[in-house]
């Protein structure tokens, strides 16, 4: 199980129909991390983020993955928002 910003997060392998920012460093809770934060496509609304680097070696199994926030995800086919 995840947190993110807003609660409830998902660490998935793949995303489609997003865009990534910029690579950053931040201090999380399993420590730090370069991560971009990213947004749909569509809509431009923050989803969560990528991580693109991890600097101890139990969390390196995070790179190249994605954290998408539960609470931010939304499904414009079933009419959700």
């Amino acid at each position: 199980s995840y947190t993110g910003q807003y609660g409830t997060a998902y660490l998935v392998d793949e995303v489609t129909n997003v865009r990534a920012g910029e690579a950053e460093k931040r201090n999380m809770t399993t420590g730090a991390h370069i991560v971009r934060d990213i947004v749909c496509m569509e809509c431009n609304r923050y989803l969560g983020w990528t991580y693109v680097t991890a600097f101890t070696s139990d969390q390196k199994f995070k790179e190249g993955k994605f954290i998408l926030e539960r609470s931010l995800i939304c499904d414009r086919s079933r009419n959700w928002d």
